[in-house]
């Protein structure tokens, strides 16, 4: 028998049941809304985002469930379907009753009775919350991004591959003035001149091209119309979809370029006259010099020295020195055609290259340049002359390139201002010669103290009232070579007009105090030694310093150690060596003036020197014992000496007459090859043992 037909009612009611069972596994979210906003169903997803059960879902409102003023757009594209009867594609984002929000993509429907009526929305959503979080950072970091490379201080940009601009920093649309909108997907022929335009574009396809990187200098005219340097870095960028473009990184070098020109020209420039200096002449002359030798013409090169210069300088002052020096490179350059190189090469030296034809015609040329420097200056107020001494040589007679030919010049005004000054010199060649050996023993003496041919010697200091040794003097000596020692009246000026002075100084006194300190230890007790100072010693800020550490690594008792200075070299500077002089005798070192009485009146300062001792020079004593004037000479200085309490020492006392006369007028110490050569430090010990025994056997001879 057949069982009955379920009712109608269990049939829908499991159709039901199977179709909300499938709308809970479809792995969205998926509910109806009347037109009131009610719920009429929830499937579980959506039951469980709200976490209430199907039946406290249904019949409720999204009220109950989210901060609906927080999810505007919920309700916005319900009210859309409901109103307007057709589909929405959107994304949301639902802001929980607990603050928690949570994005979907939504298709929502409407639902239509049987007359076409909408009396329902049905919708579909999809949780897209984390890609919407990763979107949001994505944004955030593309901003963070963006504003790191408006501020960078750089010009940054990415064009494709055919020159259009993709992006543009803040700084590359400040330089063309325009906004991102007239830059983006412009060319560089649309922003700049064409040549420019042009330019940039090459370098630009090189780099897409070889697909590499590429550094190079860049000319852009910005929109102020003013020329820039940039130095550019630009790399081929694989772009998403679309064929090579190029990434740039430019840093406007435009002030370093000219602080470069300008450190330039502070490089081949005198500062003080705005001549060219030595090095842009040497680049002048050797132009010159190959344009001559193409054209079998012939240079001469001038060497110009202003005789007065020195003695103005120190009387009158720096600034009156320096205004002589810019007249005088005004008048040269007023004097000369603009075709002549001129340049001032250091001190009160200057250098004319002139073009060398007729030989009278150079001769007049040179005088009247000599003529035009001996016009008096007006200094402080008053009228001062001084001539110049000048050295003439010539291209190719003299030499066959700009450095000889400097040299063989130089050499010619030096000989003009041996030979009395205020004169025009020509060089020849013997003077060559002279000039050969002086740039030898510059590149030798240069290296002197570093090869270790530097030495002393010593020569003693004999007491007049007993024949004691009282002490030595250090003389400098150098050995160039195996076979030749340089004599000190060659090299020392050398070494100061070199700059060496100072460095070969404290050499001198370190060396000093460390043979006075070794000698103490073979036990010669503590012998005291004089050592000279140079001119440029004696204003070297470093002098007292390096004298005291000196005397203080060794051991060297107060006036052991004795310095030498010379007449005129106080006299140059006179306040500041009588500060130096001082801080030096506090430290407890000796001071002597050498060669006192051949140097510039210094009796007003003689009181004010804290000097021991006074060296009567050798010209006063070679003749003291046959010239009556040169004894009287003599017994003044000595007895002015004993007034103001210095002692005397004579030197280059030779003969036993010479030291009679000497100890007849009071004379304190002698020096001299009567008594000894300078000695090699080695043969020192010998010496004072022998002394001394010949000291005590005339002791005991007088019975003492």
């Amino acid at each position: 028998m057949d069982s009955a037909p379920r009712p109608a009612t269990d049939d829908r009611a499991g159709h039901d049941t199977v179709l909300a069972s499938l709308l809970d596994r479809i792995g969205g979210y998926f509910y109806i809304k009347d037109r009131a906003g009610r719920y009429l169903f929830a499937n579980a997803q959506v039951c469980a985002l709200y976490g209430a059960t199907p039946e406290q879902v249904v019949g409720a409102v999204d009220a109950q469930f989210m901060d609906t003023v927080r999810s505007p757009r919920v309700l916005m594209n319900d009210r859309a379907v409901l109103d307007h009867g057709e589909a929405i594609h959107d994304e949301e984002e639902l802001c929980l009753r607990d603050g928690t929000r949570r994005g979907f993509r939504t298709t929502k429907l409407p639902i239509l009775d049987g007359s076409g009526r909408v009396i329902a929305v049905c919708g579909l959503s999809t949780d897209i919350t984390q890609r919407n979080w990763a979107s949001g950072h994505l944004v955030e970091r593309n901003h963070l991004l963006g504003t790191v490379l408006s501020n960078i201080d750089a010009h940054i940009y990415v064009k494709d591959n055919h020159g259009n601009y993709l992006y543009a920093n803040e700084k590359t649309l400040a330089l063309y003035g325009r906004t991102a909108a007239e830059v983006i997907g412009r060319h560089d022929r649309d922003l700049l001149p064409a040549e420019v335009a042009e330019r940039l574009a090459a370098t630009d396809q090189e780099v897409i091209r070889s697909a590499s990187r590429h550094a190079r200098e860049e000319v852009v005219i910005g929109a102020d119309g003013k020329e820039r340097h940039y130095w550019s870095i630009k790399l081929p960028l694989d772009l998403p979809g679309q064929p090579t473009g190029i990434i740039g990184f430019s840093t406007e070098i435009t002030e370093l370029l000219r602080l470069r020109q300008t450190l330039e020209r502070q490089r081949i420039t005198d500062a003080l006259t705005g001549l060219p200096n030595r090095m842009q002449l040497e680049q002048e002359l050797a132009l010159e010099l190959r344009l001559a030798q193409r054209d079998g013409a012939a240079v001469a090169l001038v060497m110009l020295d202003i005789d007065q210069f020195k003695y103005i300088n120190t009387h009158l002052g720096q600034e009156a020195g320096d205004q002589l020096l810019r007249e005088a490179a005004q008048r040269l350059r007023q004097a000369l055609p603009a075709s002549c190189s001129l340049a001032r090469l250091g001190g009160d030296e200057f250098a004319v290259v002139l073009p060398c034809g007729d030989t009278a015609e150079l001769l007049r040329q040179v005088e009247n340049l000599r003529a035009v420097l001996a016009e008096p200056y007006l200094l402080l107020g008053k009228p001062w002359r001084a001539t110049a001494s000048a050295g003439l040589a010539t291209y190719p007679q003299d030499a066959d390139s700009a450095g000889p030919l400097l040299i063989n010049a130089e050499a010619a005004m030096y000989l003009a201002k041996e030979r009395g000054r205020d004169q025009l010199r020509r060089y020849t060649a013997d003077l060559g010669a002279a000039a050969s050996r002086r740039l030898g023993m510059e590149h030798d003496l240069r290296g002197a103290l570093a090869a270790g041919q530097f030495e002393l010697h010593y020569q003693p200091k004999i007491r007049s009232i007993d024949s004691a040794v009282a002490g030595f003097e250090a003389l400098l000596r150098w050995n160039r070579s195996a076979q030749e020692r340089v004599s000190p009246l060659e090299f020392i000026p050398l070494a100061e007009q070199l700059g060496l002075l100072v460095q070969i100084g404290q050499w001198v006194v370190e060396q000093a105090c460390t043979q006075m300190a070794q000698w103490r230890t073979q036990g010669l007790g503590r012998v005291s030694v004089a050592v000279n100072l140079s001119p440029s010693q004696l204003k070297s800020d470093s002098l007292l310093d390096s004298v005291c550490a000196s005397v203080e690594r060794h051991g060297i008792g107060a006036g052991e150690l004795e310095l030498e200075v010379t007449e005129s070299m106080m006299m140059d500077e006179p306040e500041q060596a009588i500060a130096i002089l001082r801080d030096l005798h506090e430290h407890g070192v000796q001071l002597s003036i050498d060669d006192f009485g051949t140097g510039y009146s210094s009796m007003a300062y003689l009181k004010r020197l804290p000097v021991d001792t006074l060296k009567l020079d050798r010209v006063f004593v070679s003749e003291i014992a046959t010239d009556p004037r040169d004894a009287d000479l003599c017994a003044g200085v000595i007895a002015l000496a004993h007034k103001l309490g210095l002692r005397v020492v004579a030197e280059g006392v030779e003969t036993e007459a010479q030291r009679q006369a000497l100890a007849a007028r009071d004379c304190d110490l002698f020096q001299g090859y009567l008594f000894s050569r300078p000695l090699a430090a080695a043969a020192v010990p010998a010496y004072l043992r022998e002394q001394d025994r010949q000291h005590s056997m005339a002791m005991q001879g007088y019975g003492i």
